[in-house]
């Protein structure tokens, strides 16, 4: 047991602070403020039209290219689409004369039009977590990491939630899956991008949005799958989220709520944006044989504890193996079919795979909440979900 548990919780149960935090949490509006931070930007996130602030080669230059996404319910999101440097390198002349800014029409775009007409480019979509913009400069330092290991190829799209930085309205379960299907629906049918070229991307808030509507596309009809998912610093479910966070990344507050299970069931029924990721993970597995999943949890994550990507993968797992005939897990007795990687001081990696159906976890052991979404980690199972490079053996241990 470490010294957080030892010391902090204790702390955490005598403040008595977990008692009028508990009823608060029960009233819908102090939810929505808590869950997405909607409301609190740091300066450098509000240079949302000058990316060159964060070191990209923008707005003269044209390595981000700004424009807005409209939504099903009249919103409109403010996105970015990021070049990779290889590419961006291979046709500077042009990206540099081009006529630059967030007005005009994004299909006229050097940018755009590299991204559609190349049979090799990937996308990878990025959901970020709560609070501050896209612009946030421990964002956009994670944006040069994701292409860095095929900067001919992977472009990044990411964009602002409702109510979040220069996108319109309010923050909601529903309207930041509306959101969510705006931003696919614009990379399938705008830029012609088939769903096996499309990774997900999300950390901490995101990792609930991707896996919410990756779960309404494989339920659309037809049914859209993606080459793959990655989520980061996940969390199972909003009441989980709420009991497991930890104000200024020291103290739970409302950790005390889980050791009285009729308070914890009281605060769940309670919750309105539930963001239930575990039952989507579960039902995205059964239907799809091809499934591809990599969970990425930091062991000194003090905002959101690792234990919920644990579950989650403990889950997604048994789902998987009911899916693919195998027997289920209990206690995770069936080691057949999960590979153990030990990678040192870098962390511990579990790959279970059956079938086409993979689902890795990569729980490292430092790089906190944050920190850990700009290591090599991420990075290499970016390149690993758009098959450019082959994943680790899901049944060797090295020696």
């Amino acid at each position: 047991m470490s010294f957080f548990t030892y010391a902090v919780l204790p702390i955490a149960f005598v403040s008595g602070l977990w008692i009028p935090a508990t009823l608060l949490c029960s009233i819908p509006w102090v939810q929505k403020q808590m869950l997405y931070l909607h409301w609190v930007t740091m300066w450098p996130g509000k240079r949302l039209e000058e990316p060159e602030r964060a070191g990209f080669l923008s707005m003269t230059q044209n390595q981000v290219t700004p424009f807005r996404i409209p939504t099903i319910d009249g919103e409109r999101l403010f996105t970015w689409l990021i070049v990779p440097l290889g590419i961006y390198a291979r046709d500077l002349d042009d990206f540099v004369t081009e006529k630059s800014g967030v007005h005009g029409n994004i299909e006229e775009k050097l940018a755009f039009r590299l991204l559609r007409d190349d049979p090799e480019a990937r996308l990878l979509v990025y959901f970020h977590g709560n609070s501050a913009t896209i612009a946030q400069t421990r964002r956009t330092e994670e944006y040069r990491m994701y292409s860095s290991g095929a900067s001919d190829k992977i472009f990044t799209l990411t964009f602002d939630y409702r109510g979040f930085g220069k996108s319109t309205g309010t923050p909601s379960e529903t309207g930041l899956l509306n959101d969510a299907t705006a931003i696919l629906d614009w990379a399938l049918n705008v830029a012609n991008i088939p769903p096996d070229r499309i990774v997900l991307l999300g950390h901490s808030l995101g990792t609930a949005v991707a896996a919410g509507v990756a779960h309404r596309f494989m339920n659309s009809e037809p049914s859209v799958k993606f080459s793959g998912i990655i989520l980061a610093a996940a969390f199972t479910n909003s009441g989980n989220a709420f009991t497991g966070y930890s104000l200024g990344d020291v103290l739970p507050i409302l950790s005390p709520v889980k050791s009285i299970p009729p308070l914890q069931r009281w605060l769940s029924k309670r919750i309105v944006d539930t963001w239930r990721t575990s039952d989507r993970l579960g039902n995205l597995i059964a239907l799809d044989p091809r499934f591809r999943l990599v969970l990425v949890h930091s062991r000194d994550d003090r905002t959101m504890t690792w234990d919920q990507s644990e579950e989650l993968f403990k889950g997604t797992v048994q789902a998987g193996a009911a899916a693919s005939g195998s027997f289920e897990l209990s206690a995770r007795t069936d080691e057949q079919d999960i590979g153990v990687i030990d990678l040192g001081e870098a962390g511990r990696q579990e790959v279970w795979k059956v079938g086409g159906r993979s689902v890795g976890k990569l729980i490292a052991k430092h790089g906190g909440h944050n920190t850990v979404m700009t290591w090599s980690s991420v990075s290499l199972a970016i390149l690993q979900c758009f098959d450019l490079v082959s994943p680790p053996s899901p049944n060797t241990t090295p020696t």
